[in-house]
């Protein structure tokens, strides 16, 4: 390349730099700019796509103009891991409740900044959206000490896999998180399962506050919203529960009946899933539903062996309503419900034929 091409090469490469921002703005420019942004509302800042840089940031970090902010968004601003330091541990920023670092090239350094960062205590909402963030990011978040007040966590785009998953989901210490999303991350099988779970315990715990969590028919929880239901706490509170349509295939059912929280329950419904055999077997061997007065298996796919089992069951002896209507049950099976050797207080054997 000649001295004269490679001289307008630069000048085309910095005209288009500048174009994108890329040129960290001068401080005194900034400085003007958001004079001019705080006047509107002292307590919101919003930069998109401007090089701040590290400077820049460290700027926002020191100046009086951001005492009073509550929400501070500074997307594609290139400020990496050295500026995210340098608001961590701003005195300016300690009454932030919003805080949006999308695409700023943070890695799990500077997300180490923000966890153990005691200016932040009283965020609610952190988006890290499109950064470099991996598991030791997450694991910093999912043990942060200080981020007790976070309800949203925003890190889709970013490179967590399951092990970071887990420990997000695990929530050690994040207590208050209600919204957690992790979408367009390397995630694999179960680390995809954690985060399905971790959306349904969200939904049940508005339910259990509703008083709602006990009636779940036709909400297509699946397999997944069974075990994630199962994980939590109050569970152990249900006396009666509805899972009419829901999707359900043995391996839910398996849970819950070798589940021990569910010993108050007296009422399961579970028609029109897809219950086999397999699964009635395991609800007649169940331990831990041996108060269970009414089990609704309408619209299933349970034959003569499911029958069968529930016809010598020794662990429902409380059973008073068994209905299975609309099953697979022949003959073999109705006689092993019509004359039960072991369901003593059954009042109402209902069951019929595909």
């Amino acid at each position: 390349m000649s001295k004269t091409n490679g001289l307008k090469f630069f000048v085309i490469f910095f005209i288009y730099m500048v174009a994108l921002g890329a040129t960290p703005i001068p401080l005194e420019d900034l400085e003007k700019y958001v004079q001019k942004k705080l006047k509107r509302n002292n307590q919101v800042l919003k930069i998109k796509s401007k090089a701040l840089g590290v400077q820049g940031a460290e700027f926002l970090a020191n100046s009086p103009l951001l005492k009073n902010l509550k929400t501070l968004e500074l997307y594609d601003t290139q400020i990496g891991d050295e500026g995210v330091r340098a608001l961590s541990n701003s005195e300016m920023l300690v009454n932030l409740e919003i805080l949006n670092l999308g695409k700023n090239n943070i890695t799990d350094q500077g997300v180490r900044g923000i966890a153990i960062s005691n200016k932040f205590s009283r965020l609610q909402v952190l988006d890290l959206y499109r950064n470099q963030v991996g598991d030791e990011g997450a694991i910093y978040l999912a043990n942060s000490k200080t981020l007790n007040n976070l309800k949203n966590l925003y890190l889709g785009f970013n490179f967590i896999k399951d092990r970071g998953a887990f420990q997000l989901t695990g929530l050690n210490n994040l207590k208050n998180i209600e919204k957690l999303e992790m979408t367009n991350n390397p995630l694999g099988i179960k680390g995809k399962e954690e985060c399905i779970k971790f959306d349904f315990k969200q939904k049940f715990k508005l339910s259990q506050k509703a008083g709602t969590l006990g009636n779940l028919e036709n909400h297509y929880i699946g397999d997944l919203g069974v075990m994630a239901l199962l994980e939590l706490p109050f569970s152990s509170e249900l006396t009666e529960l509805n899972l009419n349509n829901n999707n359900l295939t043995d391996a839910a059912i398996i849970a819950l009946s070798n589940s021990m929280k569910l010993f108050k329950l007296h009422s399961l419904s579970l028609s029109e899933n897809q219950i086999t055999d397999k699964g009635a077997y395991a609800l007649a061997n169940s331990r831990g539903l041996i108060n269970l007065k009414i089990l609704i298996l309408d619209n299933n796919y349970i034959g003569d062996e499911g029958a069968e089992a529930f016809g010598q069951s020794n662990h429902l002896s409380n059973l008073e309503k068994l209905s299975l209507e609309e099953n697979q049950i022949g003959p073999l099976g109705a006689k092993s419900l019509a004359e039960p050797k072991t369901l003593i207080n059954l009042k109402y054997p209902i069951f019929g034929f595909h």
